[in-house]
């Protein structure tokens, strides 16, 4: 247990560390290295942790989407789409509390997707979590029985990514949410038929 607990200290400290230097440095200028003297760490520890700077983004997206299904259970009422955008309201509150990390974060998650040429797990999360939404809301409602969950759930997820990625820094979070307001509204009459 204590072992365990020291691991748990040691991962922690090293986000928090890196945390704080990709915040005062910048992202692409801050080293290895200087995470792990700032850890107070050698190399080789930081390693056994994460195999790349990159992966303390990785391990961000990760909780940040664990977030996802605490977020899904504050929802439980209303309609499909009127629960989606409370989701999508919950997440987005959420990355503007942290905007350069988060968007830092999501922009990783976009090119190890790239690179390995693999869906990220972390937008599997959410396209699986949003799909079990609709799978519920098609059990109940007959106007959803003819919609493919997977499908539906991606088309989602893609427009809650690329409206981040392509707005978050022009707009301030309650207008993004009117944008996916108007999104939604226009996707949903196609889906529905």
């Amino acid at each position: 247990m204590l072992r365990e607990n020291r691991k748990k200290q040691t991962r922690e400290s090293i986000i928090k560390h890196a945390i704080a230097l990709f915040k005062q440095k910048g992202y692409e200028n801050v080293t290895v290295e200087e995470i792990t003297i700032a850890c107070g760490i050698a190399k080789g520890t930081f390693f056994n942790y994460f195999p790349k700077k990159e992966h303390i983004l990785l391990y961000i997206t990760d909780t940040y989407m664990n977030r996802l299904n605490e977020v899904i259970q504050l929802h439980p009422e209303g309609s499909l789409k009127e629960r989606v955008l409370h989701i999508f309201r919950e997440l987005v509150m959420i990355y503007f509390k942290y905007p350069d990390l988060l968007g830092l974060t999501l922009e990783e998650t976009i090119r190890s997707t790239v690179r390995t040429e693999t869906e990220s797990n972390n937008l599997r999360k959410f396209q699986t979590a949003l799909a079990q939404l609709i799978d519920e809301e098609k059990e109940n409602n007959e106007r959803f029985k003819n919609w493919d969950s997977d499908t539906a759930a991606s088309i989602l997820v893609d427009i809650f990514i690329h409206t981040l990625l392509t707005q978050s820094a022009s707009l301030h979070a309650e207008t993004m949410m009117e944008l996916f307001q108007r999104k939604l509204n226009i996707i949903w009459e196609g889906l529905a038929r």
